[in-house]
C-alpha cells in the first residue's frame, strides 16, 4: 500500500511539472508543419533559409534596431552573424519548449498579421520571471551552496521555484559566478536555500518568438527581448 502510495505521489507530481510546459502547437496542423520546418531549419543553421520564416519587419528589442524592429537583412546580421550562437540556441531552445495559441487583440500591431499567434516559449503564461523559475530539465542537482563540491540537497525535473530575479532589484546572491558555471539562488518549498546552474533554467532565456499568418502565411513576427535585459 505504502509503495502505490509513492507511486501516486510520483505522477500527480510529474502531471503537475509538466503543465509548465505545454505545447499547443498541435491547435494548428498548418502551423504544426511551419514550426518543424523551421526547426529543422534552426538545427541545421541555415541563415539563408532562416529568411523565408521571416516576416519583411521582426520586431524585436530596441536597443538593436528600434521601432519599429528590424527588416530581414537587418535582423540576421545584428542576430544571426554577429553573436550568432546565442541566436541560435536561443530560437532552439523556443521552440523546444513549444508555443501557446492566443488571440492578438492589439488593434496596433507593429508588424500586420492575422488575430490569430503563436507565442514562446510555452511555459511564460505559468511563471512571474521576476519571482519565479523554471528548472529546465530532468534529474537537476540543486547544492546547498555555489559550488560543484557543494552537498546536493535535492533533484529536480522541469519544477518551478521562487527566486529574486527581477534584474532591478536581485541580490548580489542571487547570480554568482562560481567554478566557471553561473549559479542561480532558489527558494525551495522547504524554506531552505539552494542554488542551481542557471543555464538550466528559464532564468537564463530571456528571449521570446511570436509567429502568426501574414498575407495567409506563417512568418516569425518578433523575437523580442524586454530592453535592458
Amino acid at each position: 500500500m505504502r509503495n502505490l502510495i509513492y507511486i501516486l505521489i510520483g505522477l500527480f507530481c510529474f502531471s503537475a511539472n509538466a503543465q509548465l510546459i505545454n505545447d499547443e502547437s498541435y491547435l494548428d496542423l498548418d502551423f504544426l508543419k511551419f514550426k518543424n520546418e523551421l526547426l529543422n531549419c534552426v538545427i541545421k543553421k541555415d541563415t539563408t533559409k532562416l529568411k523565408e520564416f521571416l516576416a519583411e519587419r521582426v520586431y524585436e528589442s530596441k536597443d538593436v534596431c528600434g521601432y519599429p524592429g528590424c527588416n530581414q537583412t537587418d535582423f540576421l546580421k545584428y542576430y544571426f552573424k554577429e553573436g550568432a550562437e546565442e541566436s541560435w540556441n536561443d530560437m532552439l531552445k523556443i521552440l523546444r519548449f513549444g508555443f501557446i495559441r492566443a488571440v492578438d487583440e492589439n488593434p496596433e500591431r507593429i508588424v500586420p498579421h492575422d488575430s490569430i499567434i503563436f507565442y514562446g516559449p510555452s511555459y511564460l503564461k505559468n511563471v512571474d520571471s521576476d519571482n519565479e523559475v523554471i528548472i529546465l530539465g530532468e534529474n537537476v542537482n540543486i547544492r546547498e551552496k555555489p559550488s560543484l563540491k557543494a552537498k546536493v540537497i535535492r533533484k529536480a525535473s522541469f519544477e518551478k521555484f521562487n527566486c529574486d530575479c527581477n534584474m532591478l532589484t536581485t541580490k548580489k546572491t542571487t547570480y554568482q559566478t562560481v567554478d566557471g558555471i553561473n549559479w542561480l539562488e532558489i527558494k525551495l518549498e522547504t524554506g531552505e536555500i539552494g542554488y542551481v546552474s542557471a543555464d538550466l533554467t528559464s532564468y537564463e532565456l530571456i528571449k521570446e518568438m511570436t509567429i502568426a499568418k501574414v498575407n495567409g502565411e506563417w512568418k516569425v513576427i518578433s523575437f523580442f527581448q524586454e530592453p535592458g535585459c
